[in-house]
Parts: C-alpha cells; structure tokens; sequence
C-alpha cells in the first residue's frame, strides 16, 4: 500500500517560489480527490521550474504510481530520495511498492531494506519485506522442485529407454551381431552354421531377458504466492 504520511508535509513545506509552490499545492488537493492525472500534471509542472523540488517529486510518484505509471513513479521516488532527507525513509517504502508492482522484486527488496535501516521501527515496511522474502523464497522452493522433478523425469526416461533397448527383437539387433559368428569362425570349427546361429540367439535371449524395475515418478508441487 502507499503511505500517505509524507503527502501531509506537501501542505506545509517551507516557502518556495511562488509557481512552485501554487502548483504543489494544487498538485496535493487533485491528490486528496484522487483526480491523479491532474494531480500529476500540476507536479510534473512544477518540476519543469524546480527540477530537485522533493515535494513535488514525492507528489508526482505517488500520483503516478496510481496511475500505474511505475517507471514515473520510481524515478519521482529515487529524486526524492536524493534530495529529501526529511521524505527519504517514507520515499523508501513507496519506492519498494513500487518496484514490486512492476514485478521488479529484488529492487523492492533493497528498498524495503533502506527504508528499514532509516526508521528501524517502520512496521509496515517490516512487513512487506517479510512477506516479499517469504514469496521469494516459496518461489525458490518450487523452482527447485521443478528442477527435481525434471531431473526424476529424465532419470525415468533414460530408464524407459533403457528397457526398450533391452526389450528388442533380436533380429532388431542382427546389424551389429552379425559379426560375431565370423569373428568366432576360427574357434567353431565343429559346429555348421545353423548350430552356430542357435547359440548365438540363445545368448542373445539371455541378454535381453534381465529383469528391470521402473523408478519412481516425481510430483509436481505448487506454491500459492502469499502477498
């Protein structure tokens, strides 16, 4: 969620231009009425005078960011960041929502962090970086899942094929056996040909006739995203 805290301060900033000023102030009342793409405007207008102005950033990426605007939204976030060390811890935390409504999770992560390293005590920031961990890490957990899974699929399959290499014909097999009887000439002189083909198939029966036994088969485990 957004925080609102800072907006207050849009009311009560020190004095600044007269343009400025007017606008930020117009700027926070569209706000208040959730007129955001006015409200946006009327930051973006003052920024055009007043570039580093950290309230109307602040105003401008909380406006843009309920526009969904998010690349907007977090570069207002960033400057205020940079030029508000009154608004930085609550800059901070709406920065992280940010990131993560642009599915940009690792960079919410390390603004949920700057935000807690500002203000030790800011639960909320807290709690949306446990729960932003806590999906991280049951997002891991399935991804590793997947990759076991594929590794049993694929130890199974090299089983299956196994098996029916194992399972064949002999006659399937005759290309690459039908050297051996004239190779073993020398040593079968006592046998004719036919007796030689009988004892070359029944080894080959043998062979073929191992017991196998299937492995096991994974299961595909989903992870429900907790946020």
């Amino acid at each position: 969620m957004m925080r609102y805290i800072a907006l207050l301060l849009l009311f009560c900033a020190g004095p600044l231009q007269a343009g400025v000023s007017g606008d930020v102030r117009q700027g926070g009342k569209l706000y208040a009425h959730e007129k955001y793409g006015q409200a946006l405007s009327k930051y973006q207008q003052a920024l055009q005078a007043d570039p580093d102005n950290p309230q109307a950033n602040f105003g401008a990426g909380a406006a843009a960011y309920y526009l969904k605007d998010y690349d907007t939204a977090a570069k207002a976030f960033e400057n205020t960041v940079s030029n508000s060390p009154q608004l930085r811890q609550d800059a901070l935390f709406n920065l992280g929502n940010t990131h993560y409504r642009a599915h940009q999770k690792e960079e919410a992560i390390a603004a949920y962090k700057q935000a807690i390293l500002q203000n030790p005590q800011d639960k909320e920031a807290i709690h949306n970086l446990q729960l932003l961990l806590k999906e991280q890490q049951n997002q891991q957990n399935q991804n590793n899942q997947n990759n076991e899974n594929k590794d049993k699929n694929s130890q199974n399959q090299d089983q299956k094929e196994q098996q029916n290499n194992q399972g064949q014909a002999p006659q399937q097999q005759e290309p690459q056996q039908n050297k051996q009887p004239q190779d073993s000439k020398p040593q079968q002189q006592g046998m004719d040909k036919q007796d030689a083909q009988r004892v070359m198939q029944l080894a080959r029966d043998n062979e073929y006739k191992r017991p196998t036994q299937p492995g096991p088969s994974g299961n595909d485990e989903s992870v429900e995203k907790d946020w």
